[in-house]
């Protein structure tokens, strides 16, 4: 089976063996006899009884299918993590492509919000008019970015193209990989 197949097998296991232990938890796990002790047949009787509470298996039988499922789950998770290390790597990647695409999306942000010029009006403490106010003066900045195309080999608009265009790429990766990419693997039957 490919990867992706037995991802979602994985994923259907977890399910499943939520659901049984949520339904063990459910039921009690003491078995009464009122009046009386019970003999040997007695409670195993009532310990092989079928429950509506656990979908018609007895606890025995519930507790031994959460532990199969759990069990497969583990084989199945060596069995894809033996066959994944190239997965892993393109994951590694995409999620450093994306941590650079979203840092130039915030330079970008801050690009836009820098005028050419603005004017701030500054105080002079030193001269003062006839009533002992301080002299105001306007002054013209100039305002540039701190990066430029020399800082990243691009302009930012560029390099979020080129690394839009990665990411788009190493997903392309990823996809192609988990679909053809082969896990040694078999359900044990009637796991699900």
């Amino acid at each position: 089976m490919n990867i992706q197949k037995a991802m979602r097998i994985r994923a259907e296991l977890k399910v499943a063996a939520s659901k049984l232990s949520t339904m063990l938890e459910n039921v009690p796990y003491v078995v009464q006899f009122e009046g009386a002790e019970a003999d040997s047949a007695q409670l195993a009787e009532k310990r092989n009884e079928k429950l509506n509470k656990l979908d018609g298996l007895s606890y025995d039988e519930a507790v031994k299918r959460l532990f199969a499922i759990t069990d497969a789950c583990l084989s199945l998770n060596l069995a894809i993590e033996s066959c994944n290390q190239r997965g892993h790597e393109l994951l590694f990647k995409e999620t450093a492509v994306k941590s650079k695409l979203l840092y130039v999306e915030r330079l970008l942000e801050k690009e836009r919000q820098i005028t050419a010029t603005s004017t701030e009006t500054r105080v002079d403490y030193e001269t003062s008019d006839n009533k002992g106010n301080f002299r105001r003066y306007d002054v013209t900045i100039y305002n540039y970015p701190m990066l430029d195309e020399s800082s990243l080999g691009m302009s930012l608009v560029q390099l979020k193209k080129k690394l839009t265009k990665e990411l788009e790429e190493v997903r392309d990766e990823i996809s192609a990989f988990n679909a053809t990419q082969k896990v040694d693997w078999e359900m044990p039957e009637d796991l699900l």
